[in-house]
């Protein structure tokens, strides 16, 4: 089983590097609005499943970067509504990011969800779609993606992205279980795919 997560577009420059904190509350409303348009080579994935978080930027993004496949909103897949830590004042975003975090963590009522409960529907999802078992794509933001991931590694998946450090919008990250990948060398291909001589040797001992 394949489980791609894509993180919910965004429209460039919507987040400035400073603002207040009610222009904080606002940004988060804004990020599941249309993202704009994206130039980009799409998913082929004719008739399979694509579960995209219920608002307007998971759906664009679908349309967007996925060719085919059945969409479907998922409850679960929601997005993460981020609000600034205090009533006012001005601070750059990424530190109004970093405290509304903290206090997800620490469940502070503040925060619309705690990280907790955030983790708990990503594990719900996670464990619907092995007993599934059914190739998908997932439409996600950027902070519940982390979580899915984070599930996904307690799961026994690997994970193969096309970004480093920080997710951020528009970036794809395929999951697979380790046990389907060679493990041999540092490239770690696919057994239904083998790139080595080790790779293939264990591909035709699975087989047999």
């Amino acid at each position: 089983m394949k489980i791609w997560i894509i993180c919910t577009g965004e429209k460039e420059g919507l987040r400035p590097k400073r603002c207040g904190a009610k222009d904080f509350d606002a940004l988060s409303l804004r990020a599941m609005e249309d993202p704009g348009p994206r130039q980009e080579k799409k998913l082929p994935w004719e008739g399979k499943q694509v579960l995209v978080a219920p608002c307007s930027a998971a759906r664009k993004t679908a349309e967007l970067l996925i060719d085919g496949g059945t969409m479907q909103a998922e409850p679960l897949l929601a997005p993460v509504t981020e609000r600034a830590a205090r009533d006012s004042g001005t601070a750059p975003l990424w530190l109004w990011r970093e405290a509304a975090r903290i206090q997800r963590s620490a469940g502070n009522s503040r925060q619309p969800e705690s990280r907790k409960q955030i983790a708990a529907r990503a594990e719900e999802l996670m464990a619907r779609l092995e007993r599934e078992e059914k190739d998908c794509v997932l439409i996600a933001d950027c902070i519940l993606t982390e979580e899915l991931l984070d599930r996904a590694r307690v799961r026994g998946y690997t994970r193969a992205r096309t970004g480093i450090f920080r997710y951020q919008p528009w970036e794809r990250v395929l999951l697979t279980k380790r046990s389907v990948h060679c493990g041999g060398c540092a490239h770690n291909c696919l057994l239904s795919n083998p790139g080595c001589g080790i790779g293939r040797d264990k591909a035709a001992r699975k087989s047999e």
